[in-house]
């Protein structure tokens, strides 16, 4: 068997399974009943001393929710849910047409991808705000422009 990920990294995913499944209410042998895994298994892998396999990470993505970004990477022990990393496309809209019709009121220009991290900035600001907030994107944009 390969090993792809760190020590450092395994400890990490264990985390965030137990996270998941604190989060599910459920105990370790559920779980991993659960996940078609046996409790000595699923206990490996929440203590970080076997790497888990892409099937483990797909079926915690079908049957809990579990973003397979965040489980894998992170940030943090909270867990992130597949619906949570849907894109907003409206917000993302209105982004773009407060940041152009900004830009271009005040007759400035943004090379693009200074642009698109602008939008990124400032779609993660609203996402985390729960309203567009138009006053910080266009503050953030005298910073940029």
């Amino acid at each position: 068997m390969s090993i792809l990920a760190t020590t450092k990294q395994n400890l990490a995913l264990g985390e965030r399974l137990v996270a998941v499944r604190v989060a599910a209410g459920l105990s370790q042998n559920a779980f991993a009943e659960g996940l078609g895994l046996s409790p000595r298994a699923y206990a490996n892998y929440e203590r970080g001393e076997r790497e888990i396999p892409a099937a483990v990470v797909r079926t915690l993505y079908e049957v809990h929710g579990t973003d397979p970004l965040w489980l894998l990477t992170g940030p943090g022990i909270d867990p992130v849910y597949a619906s949570e990393r849907q894109l907003n496309l409206s917000l993302l809209e209105e982004l773009i047409r407060i940041v152009e019709s900004s830009l271009q009121h005040a007759h400035k220009t943004l090379k693009p991808d200074k642009k698109a991290r602008l939008i990124r900035l400032g779609y993660e600001h609203c996402m985390q705000a729960g309203e567009i907030d138009t006053g910080r994107i266009r503050d953030m944009l005298s910073l940029a422009a």
